[in-house]
């Protein structure tokens, strides 16, 4: 009798095994909409920049594997490592002037910075590790 419900207890554990290793295989679902990050290109295969539209809220970097993605609203960007937020920039309200509409137009990201134009003719830099934004500049003409 005993044999038995050891053969049971040994089937049905078998049995509910690849069930448990699927479920640990399952990644957390990111915070953002996967499909609307690209990839930044290889060095010489394109420029490593977006445009913030419905296709495109951001891009993964090669250098350190972030996620920079562009709000819903144009005004904020934010870094993401894996599922976690690492930090939050409001790019636009660090610019004292804005030539054109208050919404981030491009983002181009550098090693260690990423540039940001605001408007038309206003760029922000942000730190790639931080968040900070180290410069916010109008330019006239």
């Amino acid at each position: 009798m005993f044999k038995t419900h050891f053969h049971s207890f040994a089937i049905a554990l078998l049995l509910a095994l690849p069930v448990a290793v699927s479920a640990q295989d399952q990644k957390p679902e990111a915070p953002y909409n996967a499909q609307l990050i690209v990839r930044q290109p290889e060095i010489g295969q394109g420029s490593p920049s977006f445009v913030p539209s419905p296709q495109v809220r951001g891009m993964k970097a090669l250098s350190d594997g972030k996620v920079y993605l562009v709000s819903t609203d144009n005004k904020q960007l934010l870094a993401y490592q894996g599922n976690r937020l690492a930090w939050k920039a409001d790019v636009v309200g660090s610019c004292p002037t804005v030539v054109g509409p208050r919404k981030i137009s491009k983002v181009l990201l550098g090693p260690k910075t990423i540039l940001v134009t605001v408007g038309e003719r206003t760029f922000a830099e942000v730190d790639t590790a931080t968040g900070k934004v180290k410069v916010a500049d109008g330019q006239k003409g």
